[in-house]
């Protein structure tokens, strides 16, 4: 193992690099270690003392750890994938139902054409007669190719809201923005008293 990745030490707050055994961030200022119940020194972040096993699990620092305040990226473009992924199969989905909305549509013995457009046309005057014309004029001037992009892009956006949402950040941003409108109202109120 190389000594020096033993002996480096990453802030938990900043993550600026510490020189071994160091207390305080020069940084951010955030202390490092913490007194255990049982005199022990331990770092912040530790979910348990391993002197004595006390538990600090639900320790404010220790969250803060597995609550980071910066975006992963790599997370933020898994879920964004899997957004963009799920949309898709949605679409295919969707795709089958038009398919068998227009198979309704048909006369018996006519067979069902390849042409999407088409197809959307016909389960359009399935579903309802009065905005076939409208459907039609949709399904024929609709490009496949934007409306997949249109597709992985909604999917992408539902992805990343999904990872920001689970990652705290829609929280936080709503904690903020109440608090801004908190301090907005506070101070209209006092100027109006005045």
């Amino acid at each position: 193992m190389n000594v020096d990745s033993e002996s480096q030490q990453k802030c938990y707050y900043c993550g600026a690099d510490l020189a071994p055994g160091t207390r305080i961030c020069p940084i951010c200022g955030r202390k490092q270690t913490r007194t255990c119940y049982c005199g022990a020194e331990i770092p912040v972040t530790a979910k348990t003392c391993p002197y004595c096993g006390a538990d600090w699990s639900a320790s404010r620092r220790v969250r803060r750890k597995s609550k980071s305040k910066r975006i992963d990226w790599k997370q933020l473009a898994r879920f964004s994938a899997v957004g963009a992924l799920s949309t898709v199969l949605i679409a295919i989905g969707f795709n089958a139902l038009v398919a068998a909305l227009a198979r309704c549509s048909l006369d018996p013995g006519e067979s069902l054409s390849d042409s999407f457009a088409q197809r959307f046309s016909l389960a359009l005057s399935t579903v309802c007669r009065a905005v076939a014309r409208l459907g039609t004029y949709l399904a024929e001037y609709a490009a496949p190719a934007a409306t997949l992009l249109g597709i992985l892009i909604i999917g992408a956006g539902i992805g990343a809201v999904a990872y920001l949402v689970r990652e705290g950040f829609w929280s936080r941003w709503r904690r903020r923005s109440s608090s801004k409108i908190k301090r907005k109202r506070s101070s209209s109120s006092r100027d109006k008293a005045d």
